[in-house]
């Protein structure tokens, strides 16, 4: 589904019983779930084996800003025993929200590069920012999707 912003552009909207198949669909998602930033929270969101959407979402606060590697082990771990204790979870999608540009920041930058390099099952990776949502190339920690 689309609808017109106010600039007369389409944008895609998310709809929820739909898989989350493309880039897009998940930055339509997150944009609809979580919006522009307010504060500085890590975003988990479910998805089945269909890349569907669960109804589990979890807003984490308190994520260290440094991406230390032992942190980063850790989280990449829960997110597997995430995906493991949830009937019918696949992979998660995390959302870096903060205030700010969208411009990815360099502590933004190892916790991403560091969870896309774990095995964890994650399916992307975005950040939400003043500017929107916006998803992350892991390889490169930069956006790549306005």
């Amino acid at each position: 589904m689309r609808e017109r912003t106010g600039r007369g552009r389409l944008r895609r909207m998310f709809e929820p019983l739909l898989p989350l198949t493309t880039d897009a669909d998940l930055v339509a998602m997150a944009t609809e779930l979580v919006g522009v930033a307010i504060r500085r929270r890590t975003w988990l969101f479910v998805l089945d084996d269909e890349q569907r959407l669960s109804p589990i979402v979890i807003p984490m606060d308190g994520v260290p800003a440094d991406a230390d590697p032992a942190h980063v082990a850790i989280l990449a771990a829960r997110l597997g025993e995430l995906v493991a204790g949830v009937p019918g979870a696949a992979s998660v999608v995390l959302v870096w929200e903060r205030p700010g540009a969208a411009d990815v920041r360099m502590q933004e930058a190892d916790w991403i590069a560091g969870l896309a390099a774990s095995d964890a099952p994650i399916r992307a990776q975005l950040v939400a920012s003043d500017d929107g949502v916006h998803l992350v190339d892991p390889a490169f920690a930069a956006v790549v999707a306005r």
